[in-house]
């Protein structure tokens, strides 16, 4: 019997998903998909977790206090930039983003392809240093990963993200 690998990329994982679903909803959809602005991105993600962390819907684990849970607001915006880090190498990669968001209406996923990108210097800056950031062995993000080899692979990940996105400056 063989085990089914575990998702390396943020955006392959359910809280990736979830971030691209909130991205669709809160902007996106209104566009038709034409465009993802990475400012624009950073911001809508960083307001929604502001949002949903101070007011404890995203819940804590059993025992976990409000402090606590301050001090994963860093790791969760570090996921989420690595998420727009991955759909940023992506669309240099393939010349899109692929994107299945979930219908409500319809409970099925509808795929979209994002086939421009709007990122400046700045964007690219600050994408690179997070990906800098989370290659620490001490950051949240790599600590999650027990086995040694997920960690490998988490890290070999993060380097291709940085070397793709680092040819953009």
């Amino acid at each position: 019997m063989t085990t089914m690998a575990k998702a390396i990329s943020v955006k392959d994982t359910a809280f990736g998903q979830d971030m691209l679903e909130v991205l669709a909803e809160r902007q996106l959809e209104r566009i038709g998909y034409r465009e993802l602005d990475m400012a624009h991105s950073i911001q809508t993600l960083k307001e929604y977790l502001i949002k949903k962390l101070s007011h404890g819907i995203i819940r804590p684990a059993p025992g976990l206090c409000q402090p606590e849970l301050r001090c994963l607001y860093p790791v969760y915006f570090d996921s989420v930039r690595v998420l727009l880090a991955e759909c940023v190498a992506e669309f240099f990669q393939t010349g899109k983003v692929y994107m299945a968001v979930l219908d409500i209406s319809r409970m099925e996923y509808v795929e979209h392809e994002i086939r421009r990108l709007v990122l400046t210097p700045e964007d690219t800056a600050a994408l690179l240093r997070v990906l800098r950031k989370v290659q620490n062995p001490a950051h949240d993000l790599i600590a999650r990963w027990k086995d040694p080899a997920d960690r490998g692979r988490w890290m070999e990940h993060i380097r291709a993200l940085y070397q793709t996105i680092s040819q953009l400056q």
